[in-house]
């Protein structure tokens, strides 16, 4: 039911590594930690439960506990594994050890560049305000918005003929049916979305609109025809959005800063090439922005996540995902 949230590998090897060591050492300690679950005497602890969560994507109030369970559940099967794999001295095979070896030095690069950007980003109370103020939609007219949705893929001939019938204020059935009549392909979906969970190009559409108005937005080589069925509004006020938009500023920054550090850093280390692969050219070796925190969602500054999608039948992964495809 959660499948969409996943685990970062190097955060599933970090336990991996936990685990062998916990595994190996067979004296008994004293439970000091929340210990959730226990396979064959190895504690599970809420500690980690919390640190997956952290990192999963999908958490919302409504389903935070049955993820709780579905975390859980994957770290037990995760023990009985690491139980098999010690058994048979796989913590030993120089591959895992490598493995286990480059997990650590990527969790402690990343953490220091998380750090790093933190304390160099700075970001005005002045700056959070004005971009509160521009962006209503997403803060202080937030809504949480319930919507059908036609998808299909885009063609120049198909647009103006869809945006015809909804002009003609056709509703969604007879859309769909002059669709099938024509052998138009197409994925019918209902789901829930809060703003932070629409890009900020398609937004301003749909924000202007009231409940039961229908539109039609294209992008990405895909139509959507989407049908408002209800928008509550949820807003969010300057003192609680203030976090999600320092977050997103500083994300924002984040390549410059690392950028800039690491040309420093680079010309600070003593530095030897000594096999046979060539130094890269001085302008390529910047590049390093794939290792910048993601803080925040990346098109939209709030870590608020939306419910499940409910998709029927699509074949396009930017049709099934609604207006979250539209990028």
């Amino acid at each position: 039911m959660y499948s969409s949230f996943k685990f970062p590998l190097i955060v599933a090897l970090c336990f991996m590594f936990a685990s062998l060591m916990t595994a190996c050492n067979k004296a008994d300690k004293k439970n000091t930690t929340q210990s959730v679950a226990k396979v064959n005497g190895v504690e599970i602890t809420m500690h980690q439960v919390n640190l997956m969560i952290k990192n999963a994507q999908n958490v919302t109030a409504e389903n935070e506990v049955a993820v709780r369970q579905q975390i859980l559940d994957e770290l037990i099967n995760q023990q009985i594994i690491v139980e098999k794999a010690t058994k048979e001295s796989l913590d030993r095979s120089p591959e895992v050890i490598m493995a286990i070896e480059a997990a650590k030095k990527e969790i402690l690069a990343t953490a220091y560049l998380q750090k790093l950007v933190a304390n160099s980003a700075d970001v005005s109370s002045t700056e959070i305000k004005k971009y509160y103020t521009e962006h209503p939609g997403l803060f202080s007219k937030r809504r949480v918005y319930d919507l059908q949705d036609l998808g299909m893929e885009d063609n120049p001939e198909l647009l103006p003929i869809i945006k015809a019938e909804v002009a003609n204020q056709k509703s969604l059935l007879e859309i769909s049916d002059f669709l099938k009549v024509k052998g138009i392909k197409f994925s019918e979906s209902s789901y829930t979305r809060p703003a932070e969970q629409i890009p900020l190009n398609v937004l301003p559409a749909l924000q202007n609109l009231n409940v039961g108005d229908t539109t039609v937005l294209s992008d990405n080589n895909t139509i959507h025809v989407v049908h408002i069925v209800n928008a509550k509004e949820e807003p969010i006020d300057l003192e609680k959005a203030t976090p999600f938009i320092k977050s997103f500023f500083v994300n924002t920054m984040g390549k410059e800063i690392i950028d800039k550090k690491l040309k420093q850093f680079r010309q600070e280390a003593k530095l030897e090439y000594v096999g046979d692969i060539k130094p890269m050219p001085t302008e390529t070796l910047t590049n390093v922005s794939k290792n910048v925190p993601a803080l925040i969602n990346d098109s939209n500054p709030s870590s608020v996540v939306t419910k499940k999608v409910e998709d029927k039948t699509t074949k396009d992964p930017s049709i099934e995902a609604g207006v979250a495809g539209l990028k």
